[in-house]
């Protein structure tokens, strides 16, 4: 079964689309992925099972459907914080604006991070959630070498997916246990990000004079 969703060109059918996706993502929310079943989003949207198994032919299909929108609302948030970043000091100060913002999306939608927890056990989802952490593993990138550009891609990208990869897990358990420790360990993997900026900054050193000693 194909996981690809395409969007209805109907105004009617893009509202119910939206209206499916908006109970699905509140039940997610109160439940959980594997207690809401297609037959009780179909009933809570008030639309027929066979009309939603027309747009969503599988489960798999509305999860994904569900997960990319907030991928890309998490893409364009940190793309929007990064892009004015030029030095490595601006980039420390990003870099926790962009935790509390992201804390703040976790904790208003209880939606996602159950989501985001489910994704990983379903093994079609896998590959998607694997594919939105390179997406915003180049962000770093990029903005790392803005920042350094002697720098090659190749020193940079497998801290860029490490941190990637973790730092959604960071910002799930920072919303599950009690305020201080949140805090705590949100300045822990700020610290992290700074010891490993710093390294990025001595290699950069390193390389520049290297490169004058060759001139």
């Amino acid at each position: 079964m194909s996981l690809e969703f395409k969007i209805p060109v109907q105004t009617r059918s893009r509202d119910r689309v939206e209206l499916i996706l908006k109970t699905a993502r509140e039940l997610i929310g109160e439940k959980g992925i594997d207690a809401v079943s297609m037959r009780e989003i179909a009933q809570t949207a008030g639309i027929q099972i066979g009309s939603l198994y027309q747009y969503f032919p599988g489960k798999s299909v509305l999860l994904l459907t569900i997960m990319n929108q907030y991928y890309d609302l998490l893409y364009d948030e940190t793309k929007r914080i990064l892009d004015p970043v030029r030095t490595t000091a601006e980039l420390e100060v990003a870099a926790e604006i962009a935790f509390k913002k992201f804390i703040t999306i976790f904790q208003k939608d209880p939606a996602l991070a159950n989501l985001w927890a489910g994704a990983r056990a379903i093994p079609e989802l896998v590959s998607e959630d694997n594919r939105d952490t390179y997406r915003n593993a180049e962000l770093i990138v990029k903005t790392t070498l803005r920042c350094l550009p002697i720098l090659k891609e190749s020193e940079v990208r497998p801290f860029a997916l490490y941190f990637s990869h973790t730092i959604g897990m960071v910002i799930r358990f920072v919303r599950e246990i009690e305020v201080d420790h949140g805090k705590a360990v949100m300045k822990e993997s700020l610290e992290i990000l700074k010891l490993r900026l710093r390294e990025f900054e001595k290699l950069a050193k390193q390389k520049s004079k290297q490169k004058k000693k060759g001139n």
